[in-house]
């Protein structure tokens, strides 16, 4: 049976299924606790499948390219699918607690006919080469599980192919999952993770795939590459497996710094903010933890009176700063600023330049540090920072040179060649704690 067609028929028996059990004449045996819940599962993966494709429809029409036989709208209209868009928003806005009743079948505030039926009833064909089937293909052949499991963890890889809402609509579909009880990670099928394996996985999928005219192209090796990655460690910090607290947890056993405990919980109470673009993010996908999440960590165990609030945005630059985060920031009243943000224009410099005399003014300590990335790429930021710190007294932590001698420094940029992985953060927490509880100065020895 061709895939478009087998694709409609399950769709049409999901909802034939859903129909049954919310109807079922008088008399007649109900299905049993487990089929209702599979059934429901089903249909509310299947809805969100539907709706991520419905969205990328209009993307393709948008864009004017792409796969017709991938991406043809059939006899929906623009508005048709706006709105079956609209009602995955209102699915994945509902209340989880209510959606698990529905689920197992409890009374519950939650009602499918508003907007989880209109979704499977939706005249959309979802070809074999769509990411989303060719993924649910290779992971029924490599692991025995309820294909509604593989299902729900290719609905986050088709998500994910878009780039431009895996911030946003992934990240609600991971926590709606998680609050059903579905997995996020093929590491929760027992499949391997590491980099290896993920790339091998991407050589094998890109021939299989349609090509998109949007975010990762799934028809290249690279896309399933770094969406593989992307939803290994988004999974990985989720469910907890590892995150800014295991990475903490192992900052704290190493040698130079188990010595150093005793400085870190006689550290007096104090307020510690920080102002950074995505590097300082954990939120972002590239590793387990950054450096500001792994030091937070370490504070809350052990020490919770030094308190650590960040304000952050992707591509922050100084500029932005000034505009959305200085006078809240200021108004916290902290103790310590870190400056961790872009300086791209002489606006941004001389923000910085307003921000640091103003938290200095307010009684802070303003740092910032020498480079967050390789010295040699940026070799006008030393004189830079000199600059800075002979108008604004701001105190300039140097990492630099660790960063450009570090032995594992090849390792340091994720996929995307501008974020920075696990090893770097360790590096970079590893200083900055230090630093803190003052283990080191600003300048490293000669």
């Amino acid at each position: 049976m061709p895939a478009t067609k087998a694709a409609q028929s399950i769709l049409a028996i999901i909802l034939a299924l859903f129909l049954f059990v919310q109807s079922a004449p008088a008399g007649e045996k109900p299905m049993s606790d487990d089929s209702v819940k599979m059934t429901r599962l089903d249909q509310l993966v299947e809805a969100n499948i539907i709706a991520v494709h419905a969205y990328e429809v209009l993307l393709v029409e948008k864009a004017g390219k792409g796969e017709v036989d991938c991406f043809a709208p059939g006899s929906m209209s623009a508005a048709d699918l706006d709105a079956v868009v609209a009602h995955q928003a209102a699915i994945l806005a509902a209340d989880p607690v209510e959606v698990s009743k529905w689920v197992s079948g409890a009374p519950s505030a939650f009602a499918p006919a508003t907007d989880l039926n209109p979704i499977l009833a939706a005249p959309l064909a979802l070809s074999e080469k769509l990411p989303v089937n060719v993924f649910s293909d290779y992971l029924e052949a490599a692991v025995e599980v309820d294909r509604v499991k593989i299902r729900a963890i290719a609905n986050l890889y088709q998500t994910c192919f878009e780039m431009e809402r895996d911030g946003t609509i992934l990240w609600d579909l991971m926590h709606f999952y998680r609050a059903i009880g579905l997995p996020i990670s093929i590491a929760e099928l027992g499949l391997p993770t590491d980099d290896a394996s993920l790339l091998a996985t991407a050589e094998k999928l890109a021939p299989l795939s349609c090509s998109e005219p949007f975010g990762d192209d799934p028809a290249t090796p690279f896309a399933w590459h770094i969406v593989g990655v992307k939803i290994a460690n988004w999974g990985n910090k989720y469910n907890h497996i590892r995150d800014q607290y295991t990475l903490a947890r192992e900052l704290l056993r190493e040698p130079d710094i188990r010595v150093l405990i005793p400085r870190i919980r006689s550290l007096k109470p104090q307020k510690i903010a920080t102002i950074g673009h995505s590097f300082t993010m954990q939120s972002h996908w590239a590793s387990p933890g950054t450096f500001v999440s792994i030091v937070t960590a370490v504070f809350q165990m052990e020490n919770p009176d030094v308190v650590v609030r960040q304000w952050q945005g992707g591509g922050l630059t100084a500029t932005r700063a000034y505009k959305n985060f200085y006078q809240d920031a200021l108004a916290w009243k902290p103790d310590r600023v870190l400056f961790a943000f872009a300086l791209r224009t002489d606006e941004d410099i001389q923000r910085m330049k307003e921000m640091a005399k103003g938290f200095a003014a307010a009684g802070a300590q303003v740092y910032a540090f020498d480079n967050l990335r390789d010295p040699s790429e940026d070799a006008a930021r030393n004189q830079l920072n000199k600059a800075l710190t002979d108008e604004t007294g701001m105190a300039v932590i140097e990492v630099g040179r660790l960063i450009h001698d570090a032995p594992d420094r090849d390792k340091f940029v994720c996929l995307d060649n501008i974020h920075m992985t696990e090893p770097y953060h360790m590096l970079m927490a590893r200083q900055w704690l230090k630093f803190l509880i003052g283990a080191r100065g600003a300048a490293l020895p000669e």
